[in-house]
């Protein structure tokens, strides 16, 4: 399977976004999407609720979640007080050029859901899609939002997203782009690719020095 390069373009504090590419990649990723208060503020925020964050559900084929150990492992967190207002401003300014990078139609958008997750030494999430069920069946953007401790505490943790929906054209030859975290960066694919988060590598296992990500969906 190849692994393809991703296209990395400028976040909130460099406007230089360029022309679009031809053939419009499936993955967008913009560097620095916080500035560097908001971003401080952001951790300390995380670090400070620690015992409100719970394991991660996955959703059944009914439509309901459930705890799922051998499918996903990390930690969650629904609401962020007020970063969510922050985050719904800044990914709505953004979203214009989001769907021309990844040459999709404007969409009305009935609501941005978000979330934020931790995973700490040995978590994962297996490959999967983030609209497979009827209960979910409207996102149709995803976001995925890196932020950590520095000097980063970990490694792993990549996030891998492939060429073709699931359980649709998959082909021995089609492309997986990989991403691996980095400060600040977001990354936005359609909410139909096939994608996984590798294992996590943690040493300390200190929650502080998890894997974080703000991310969600942006629904029809």
């Amino acid at each position: 399977m190849e692994t393809a390069e991703v296209e990395t373009s400028p976040g909130i504090e460099r406007q230089d976004w360029g022309a679009a590419s031809q053939g419009s990649p499936p993955v967008l990723v913009l560097d620095e999407f916080l500035v560097r208060q908001e971003l401080n503020s952001l951790m300390r925020y995380v670090l400070d609720r620690e015992s409100a964050f719970q394991a991660t559900r996955v959703i059944n084929s009914h439509g309901g979640d459930q705890l799922d150990a051998q499918y996903r492992r990390s930690r969650v967190l629904f609401s962020i007080d007020e970063f969510e207002r922050l985050f719904a401003d800044r990914l709505s300014f953004f979203l214009p050029h989001v769907l021309w990078r990844l040459d999709m139609e404007p969409f009305p958008v009935s609501r941005i859901e978000i979330q934020l997750t931790a995973s700490n030494h040995g978590e994962f999430f297996r490959q999967h899609i983030d609209n497979g069920s009827d209960s979910v069946s409207r996102r149709a953007l995803t976001f995925v939002h890196f932020f950590y401790r520095e000097p980063k505490p970990y490694s792993g943790g990549q996030l891998r997203v492939f060429d073709y929906p699931w359980p649709g054209q998959r082909t021995a030859d089609a492309a997986a782009h990989v991403i691996e975290p980095q400060q600040n960066q977001i990354v936005f694919f359609q909410s139909n690719r096939l994608h996984e988060i590798f294992p996590v590598d943690c040493p300390s296992g200190e929650f502080a020095d998890s894997r974080f990500t703000v991310n969600g969906w942006f629904h029809r």
